[in-house]
């Protein structure tokens, strides 16, 4: 089931900012499956047939003949989803009852789905592709620092001044305090890294890079991105170390 934009991106940060509260999602296995597992940041095509409590049936892929497809962890569709999906072998079917806090809530949807409703989904994962960008660990970002690959802080001023920086970084704000994309980050990242240039990206935790990884390499073309998966505040608990005493904390800046 896919819902806005917009307040998909917002599922998928309170998601993560969860830690998936997966007990919350009644996960049955049908059959475990042999292929690929799926995990974040993973596109998946999923067929799936969905019901109400009252076993009425409100949707199903197979009546369109197509799976649907969707990265995890991007907010595609709803959190019970996210949860419920991820940890699934390719060619696995489960059974999946969702809360409506974790489907459609008080809202309910489209006339279909009532208000407050609880859902039963029957899922089966047809197809795992792995992401289009590379997720990396601080060991790794390490190592493609030193090889000289251009590093790409997407944060805020604010944030920046919180934390610090890792020298030698490139500051480009990408989203606004409210979510909205900076219209001017495409054109600097143009201008900045070619399309088959290796990059890396780095944010708060990860959320909103993993986001933004998948547009670049989707939508924008760019061959070789690279998502700093444990974000800043990975990077400091690690006990690496960050610079504020970048001359100027501005975007497009170098530190």
């Amino acid at each position: 089931m896919r819902i806005p934009r917009l307040f998909a991106v917002l599922c998928s940060f309170l998601l993560l900012a969860a830690g998936h509260a997966s007990a919350e999602v009644q996960i049955k296995e049908i059959e475990a499956g042999e292929g690929d597992r799926a995990a974040m940041h993973h596109t998946l095509h999923v067929h799936y047939t969905g019901w109400l409590e009252d076993g009425t049936q409100f949707d199903s892929s197979h009546d369109r003949g197509e799976p649907l497809r969707l990265v995890l962890g991007h907010g595609q569709v709803i959190p019970g989803w996210e949860m419920g999906l991820e940890g699934m072998k390719e060619g696995g079917k489960r059974e999946l009852v969702i809360p409506p806090h974790l489907a459609y809530g008080s809202r309910g949807a489209g006339g279909v789905i009532p208000p407050d409703a609880t859902l039963r989904f029957e899922v089966e994962l047809v197809r795992v592709e792995g992401p289009a960008y590379s997720n990396v660990s601080n060991a790794e970002l390490e190592a493609l620092l030193e090889s000289g690959v251009t590093l790409i802080d997407i944060r805020r001023p604010d944030e920046w001044q919180q934390t610090g920086v890792l020298e030698g970084s490139v500051l480009l704000t990408a989203f606004d305090e409210q979510g909205r994309f900076n219209p001017a980050f495409p054109a600097e990242l143009n201008r900045l890294v070619e399309r088959d240039e290796s990059f890396a990206i780095i944010c708060r935790v990860g959320n909103r890079t993993a986001f933004l990884s998948q547009a670049m390499a989707e939508q924008g073309g760019y061959e070789n991105v690279h998502n700093v998966t444990e974000g800043i505040m990975g990077w400091i608990e690690s006990g690496k170390s960050v610079t504020r005493s970048c001359p100027e904390l501005t975007f497009g800046a170098r530190c």
